[in-house]
């Protein structure tokens, strides 16, 4: 990996960032992120970014406010989840070459809500559902919650990327495995699965008669060489089996809108779908999320573009600083999403890695545990912020682990 250092980083990066905001402006925000620990603490936890929206998002937002345009919406004479939906089939096309049938779109108001009702729909108590850890929690939530039983699927470390154990996995899917739930890219590791490793998780699935659950909500945030595949893309086999879960709101910054996307890989899933959760019943995205979808992916490429530059960037910036300075975390490069995923087992500290930061470094991360269980030695660390604010969290680790030592 290229070494960039502090002096000479601010020249690599994009030339459009007009997009960063300072700290003061970001504690105004008043959000989960900045305004759950004290004024004290720098945070790097929650999964958004510290930049303003595309200004086609912000302009679109103000139309709607401006216009008191609060009624039962609808766009181009359609109602406002068709278009969508039809606007989510043509993104895919256009970025993996995924064609999709939009009348297999369900419009819903966030990735947890998808992730729980596909749970609650394709399984049934006491039934088995394969995850992979370490796992975005609402995986395990959806899971446990509801009386299904978790199978966990461990994850190898071959010394210079995480992937999935499928030796592991193809012994623990048993006759009470319904569903195999995937996260591609991965959250928390940033892991972005090669095309043979879907392949293989294909080759299980239709072998074993399951469905896949695929969350793909990080698909348009993939750095260097790597590129994500649709899985449902790989042939009609496993596509018929496969319900992807999509948004634009990691790769637009727009989580808090809500809209999110359930492709249904047939007809006969959809419609089984439906009979337990009527679209009178699944809220189809608020429209500030709508319109804020529609901006982003019609009018937002270039802020896109930007931002993935910069992001790439910040990356870059974390990896080195933590193999110079703090040597002992160790921590493969994410090839996708904005999170890196930290294992402080090396540091022997004296509590988990998250109180540890918090409590010496006045930086919150996310906790391992919440990911992983007994992952007490991990956290994940968003790096989705400036320059100057992640320098400043990076002093403070490295500070509190020299005082420390």
């Amino acid at each position: 990996m290229h070494k960039i250092s502090r002096q000479d980083h601010a020249q690599t990066k994009s030339a459009n960032v007009n997009f960063l905001l300072e700290e003061k402006a970001l504690r105004r925000r008043h959000n989960l992120k900045w305004s759950t620990y004290g004024e004290e603490v720098l945070p790097a936890f929650v999964a958004e970014m510290d930049y303003e929206v595309a200004p086609a998002i912000h302009e679109a937002l103000l139309k709607v406010t401006a216009g008191q345009q609060y009624g039962y919406p609808a766009r181009n004479g359609r109602r406002t989840s068709e278009y969508v939906a039809e606007l989510y089939a043509s993104r895919m096309a256009d970025r993996f070459g995924w064609q999709v049938k939009a009348e297999n779109v369900v419009v819903v108001s966030d990735l947890v809500q998808a992730i729980f009702t596909t749970v609650l729909a394709f399984s049934r108590e006491g039934d088995g559902i394969a995850i992979q850890n370490p796992c975005y929690p609402p995986f395990r939530e959806a899971t446990t919650s509801t009386g299904r039983m978790m199978i966990p699927i461990e994850t190898k470390d071959d010394g210079t990327r995480l992937s999935i154990d499928f030796e592991g996995l193809s012994k623990a899917i048993g006759p009470l495995t319904r569903l195999l739930m995937l996260c591609n890219p991965h959250n928390p590791t940033g892991r972005v699965l090669e095309r043979s490793e879907l392949e293989n998780i294909a080759d299980l699935v239709c072998a074993n008669d399951l469905l896949l659950v695929s969350d793909e909500v990080h698909s348009e945030i993939t750095f260097g060489g790597a590129r994500h595949v649709p899985i449902a893309s790989l042939g009609k086999a496993i596509g018929e089996r496969t319900i992807t879960l999509g948004s634009a709101a990691k790769s637009f910054n727009i989580a808090g809108l809500k809209c999110a996307f359930i492709h249904f890989g047939s007809n006969v899933l959809r419609d089984r779908y439906l009979s337990i959760f009527p679209r009178r019943v699944i809220v189809p995205g608020h429209v500030m999320g709508i319109d804020a979808t529609i901006a982003a992916w019609e009018l937002s490429d270039t802020w896109q573009r930007d931002v993935m530059l910069y992001l790439g960037d910040m990356r870059n910036l974390l990896l080195n600083r933590l193999q110079e300075e703090i040597p002992e975390i160790r921590v493969r490069p994410p090839q996708g999403t904005y999170m890196a995923w930290l294992d402080c087992s090396e540091l022997q500290l004296p509590c988990s890695a998250h109180e540890f930061f918090l409590t010496e470094a006045q930086v919150a991360l996310s906790a391992g545990h919440t990911f992983l269980p007994h992952g007490d030695n991990f956290v994940r660390l968003n790096f989705a912020t400036s320059e100057k604010i992640l320098n400043e969290i990076l002093d403070r680790m490295v500070g509190a682990i020299r005082y420390r030592s």
